[in-house]
């Protein structure tokens, strides 16, 4: 459990023994029924804090019994009122039980900072992954990685599949059930999330329990790290505003550059924020640490599946190939078509090159939601690709095992352009109007 569980129980120990230390001041026949209320006030406190260590610690705590026993003391303390040595005994023994439990609880509950991730897709993780490590890695620190599900969108913005990618993640990260674990209950000292749209993307959604809204009331301090990074360290001002950006306590960037833009839109976006805030606040809640994307060299060495070794030699450069969501957005989905169409004639067949195609993992959902035309001639090309064997589709979680077997990148602009370039590895953007080469030259 949380620091801040902790420090509530030992505030708690505290509390009680003041009160136990009045008790004695009370001992005389006048005062008679101001020491039974406080007697009661004593024996509640007890109670509760022995119920909240069973919550926050699990049951059966030595620390639990201690306080059954100080119940049972004051409960003899009322009942000898009027024996005056045997009531000494008692009160005697209720402050050293007290102090007892003091170091009992110093003993039992660890002083430790609890972490909690909350990814909702695997294939993001990475955008968290190192920061989990270093965290995992501290003694002084419980991590629990717990993923969160997502809804799709139906086109009029109301909640339609849900999806859990918990089974996904790599098998060295423990994971813990979201429906066993409460945030409201646990309070964890640090959460971290990846996802700042809450209810705002029109095409997918986390469960509305984990909104940033919400889960910041949840914690002492509530940390986002996007899960993109920013091309070229440039940043569109609406990123700057998000839920995940206005909720947390910080937020994680690539770059100073970068930092110094989410500033700049934020301090002229939020204005009642800033007021409140301050400005030194806001400037303290963006911090260019760097983005975990860019640790690819924490990366363990990944296995090339099976079924892409018949697509590989020694002589092959892999193309990674992406497609991002975008595209097949309405009004821009039929020349988005006609270029795929297009590519796969173009690396069909290629002995020098290969295509690894990875399309944006929410293609389909997209245009489910947004373009619903779109999505069976998509579809389409997608089984005429896989068919027709005209290169390697991966459709997998690992982002980063693509990444490292490619040579170049070629496709759309996305936040993976930077993962490329950060690896000085070469980049084309594709343009969707354009259709042929001159001279059908060798991609080299």
């Amino acid at each position: 459990m949380s620091r801040a569980i902790r420090k509530q129980i030992l505030d708690s120990l505290k509390t009680l023994q003041k009160a136990n230390y009045l008790l004695k001041k009370l001992f005389t026949a006048e005062k008679e029924k101001q020491l039974l209320e406080l007697l009661t006030e004593c024996q509640n406190c007890a109670i509760e804090m022995g119920n909240q260590i069973e919550t926050a610690y699990g049951e059966n705590l030595d620390s639990v019994h201690r306080l059954e026993d100080y119940c049972e003391t004051i409960y003899q303390i009322s009942e000898n009122f009027n024996l005056p040595l045997k009531r000494k005994k008692m009160y005697e023994l209720s402050c050293k039980q007290l102090k007892q439990l003091e170091y009992q609880l110093e003993e039992e509950l660890p002083n430790k900072l609890v972490a909690v991730f909350l990814p909702y897709k695997a294939s993001m993780w990475d955008s968290l992954e190192s920061v989990w490590m270093a965290a995992n890695e501290d003694e002084k620190c419980d991590t629990y990685v717990m993923p969160i599900p997502y809804f799709n969108k139906n086109s009029d913005g109301s909640l339609g599949e849900m999806h859990y990618e918990g089974a996904d993640f790599p098998e060295y990260i423990p994971i813990m059930d979201w429906q066993q674990y409460s945030l409201e209950e646990a309070h964890p000292d640090i959460i971290f999330i990846h996802n700042p749209y809450d209810q705002y993307n029109y095409v997918t959604t986390v469960h509305p329990n984990f909104y940033a809204s919400k889960i910041a009331k949840y914690t002492d301090k509530l940390v986002y790290i996007p899960y993109f990074v920013h091309q070229n360290d440039m940043v569109k001002d609406i990123y700057c505003v998000l839920p995940g950006t206005i909720y947390a306590d910080t937020v994680i960037l690539q770059s100073e550059k970068v930092r110094e833009q989410y500033i700049r839109y934020y301090e002229e976006a939020c204005q009642d924020l800033l007021e409140v805030q301050g400005k030194n606040a806001v400037e303290q809640k963006f911090q260019a640490l760097g983005s975990p994307k860019f640790d690819v060299a924490i990366t363990k060495e990944n296995e090339i599946p099976d079924e892409w070794k018949s697509f590989l030699n020694q002589n092959k450069k892999v193309i990674f190939f992406n497609t991002h969501l975008n595209s097949i957005m309405a009004g821009k989905s039929k020349q988005f078509l006609k270029k795929l169409d297009w590519v796969f004639n173009f690396f069909q067949g290629r002995e020098d090159v290969v295509l690894l195609w990875r399309p944006h993992p929410l293609m389909v959902e997209t245009a489910k939601s947004m373009n619903p035309e779109a999505v069976e001639p998509y579809l389409q090309l997608v089984d005429r690709y896989q068919q027709q064997k005209i290169g390697i589709y991966d459709d997998s979680k690992d982002l980063h095992r693509a990444i490292n077997l490619a040579d170049i990148y070629y496709g759309d602009k996305s936040s993976v352009v930077e993962l490329f370039r950060h690896q000085g590895k070469p980049v084309m953007i594709m343009e969707h109007e354009v259709i042929g080469v001159p001279d059908e030259q060798d991609v080299r």
